[in-house]
């Protein structure tokens, strides 16, 4: 069976592993935290910290605000593993809501109290906090990171990389 391990080990990595981890949004098995130094992922688990290994079914949720932080483990994870569902799944806390009819890339992180709605078209690695939402027919492109109540009504069009606050 695989592991998932949280990229990020602040506050709001904290936050994702309560509504995704213990709120059994994922079926995995936890594996841990996972911090960058020096271009070395380190991992954070119950036995204290160690070299994370790459194994080859690990999968990934990427859980800092921090645009700096979100790019370095986006580059570093992406070389290792092949950018797809499977390494790194969209997930959603259990109360977000994510519209059927919309499409979207991998890696994408939706805390309760989201909602994505009808035909927007979502990239990749994008976060939604609490309460945050994309309407109707809106196109998102990659890295953006949204903060509770911020909000992107229908017909928009907004690039990659962007905070939304």
């Amino acid at each position: 069976m695989s592991n998932i391990y949280i990229l990020g080990n602040g506050g709001f990595a904290q936050e994702v592993f309560e509504q995704i981890i213990l709120g059994h949004a994922v079926k995995e098995t936890f594996g841990g935290f996972i911090i960058l130094k020096n271009d070395e992922a380190i991992l954070i688990g119950e036995e204290g910290s160690t070299k994370f290994d790459y194994p080859a079914s690990a999968r990934f949720i990427l859980a800092t605000g921090n645009k700096q932080w979100r790019r370095n483990f986006i580059s570093h994870f992406t070389k290792q593993y092949p950018v797809n569902q499977w390494h790194f799944p969209n997930v959603e806390a259990g109360y977000a809501h994510v519209s059927k009819m919309s499409t979207m890339g991998v890696g994408n992180l939706f805390m309760n109290f989201s909602l994505i709605n009808a035909n927007a078209e979502i990239g990749n690695f994008n976060m939604l906090y609490s309460y945050s939402s994309i309407h109707h027919d809106t196109v998102l492109g990659d890295n953006n990171v949204f903060s509770p109540y911020a909000g992107i009504m229908g017909y928009c069009k907004v690039g990659n990389e962007n905070f939304l606050g």
